[in-house]
């Protein structure tokens, strides 16, 4: 059998670039559907996002423990980082990507792109 020709893209994430501000209160909804249109039940689901200065570095920007990450069985995912975590984060350009990982324990990448802080007057 020859896989010439043959390819196995097995990267499902979608890029998603975010713009929010400088201590602002950051909530992210995303409604998730599989390739029917019909949402995706995520009760079963846990999540997992961080945000750096770039896809190799070491430490982070935002660590997942900073954030709280739900899905319903209506295909919501709410995304919240407090704007006390949000007042320390720079003005800048940085990646971010959010992680699944199924009941069955699949972990997958879902998310990925931009996260772009904008400085703010009140902080």
């Amino acid at each position: 059998m020859s896989s010439v020709g043959n390819v196995a893209n097995l990267d499902i994430s979608q890029r998603v670039d975010i713009t929010c501000r400088k201590g602002d209160t950051f909530v992210l909804t995303v409604e998730c559907t599989d390739s029917n249109g019909d949402a995706i039940d995520l009760s079963a689901y846990t999540f997992n996002m961080e945000v750096r200065e770039d896809d190799t570095a070491a430490s982070t920007i935002i660590a997942d423990t900073n954030t709280t990450i739900t899905g319903n069985d209506q295909g919501v995912i709410s995304i919240t980082i407090a704007n006390t975590v949000m007042a320390g984060v720079d003005g800048g350009l940085y990646v971010y990507d959010l992680q699944t990982v199924s009941g069955s324990a699949v972990h997958q990448t879902w998310l990925h792109g931009l996260f772009i802080v904008n400085e703010d007057i009140t902080v």
